[in-house]
């Protein structure tokens, strides 16, 4: 029981750290971008570093997102076959699916580590930083997915009702609304 209270502590954290980071990264670009556009209308200038790092920020915002969909399972997926299948062919769909998705992953780090690495000598012109930083997110990316696919494959492989992965976002919503309802501000804690 103790193992599943800190599993459940350390993806709580997990999870408020990406929640974190993201609003982090589109509140700085939404102030880069804004002030930038401000500066060179009212102001006949600008912040020189501003399109880099938006174009930085805005490229780990789209993949520390896709991590967080994962975690929280709101990526969009089409059950239509997966729900009509017996509970059996529904576990190897699951298991199938989250074997290519580890495969996929498996290139991201690979394919990440090697474009890092070639650019770790690279720099933006303005930023003055490695283009490492761009291609090191393909390693973020990749090691934290495998994490996420391995940990929802375990569950939909375990559930009691069959692989909830398989379920319908709005389905999902439904089945949390009573906990929602019984306190509004614990819902983020499960």
């Amino acid at each position: 029981m103790k193992i599943n209270a800190a599993a459940g502590r350390w993806r709580h954290w997990c999870v408020r750290a990406l929640e974190v980071s993201i609003a982090a990264c589109l509140a700085l670009m939404a102030v880069l971008v804004f002030g930038n556009v401000v500066l060179r209308y009212a102001f006949d200038s600008g912040i020189a570093m501003s399109e880099e790092l938006s174009r930085l920020l805005f490229v780990w915002l789209i993949f520390l997102g896709a991590i967080l969909a994962s975690v929280q399972h709101v990526h969009i997926g089409f059950d239509a076959l997966a729900g009509r299948l017996p509970l059996a062919a529904r576990k190897a769909l699951v298991l199938a699916t989250g074997a290519l998705m580890m495969a996929a992953c498996g290139m991201f780090l690979v394919g990440g580590w090697k474009q890092t690495r070639i650019n770790l000598g690279n720099s933006y012109p303005v930023l003055g930083i490695s283009y490492a930083w761009l291609y090191g997110v393909a390693l973020v990316f990749g090691a934290a997915m495998l994490g996420v696919i391995a940990h929802n494959i375990r569950q939909a492989l375990r559930g009691p009702q069959g692989p909830h992965l398989t379920k319908d976002l709005g389905e999902r919503i439904l089945d949390k609304m009573p906990d929602v309802a019984a306190d509004p501000h614990d819902g983020d804690r499960r």
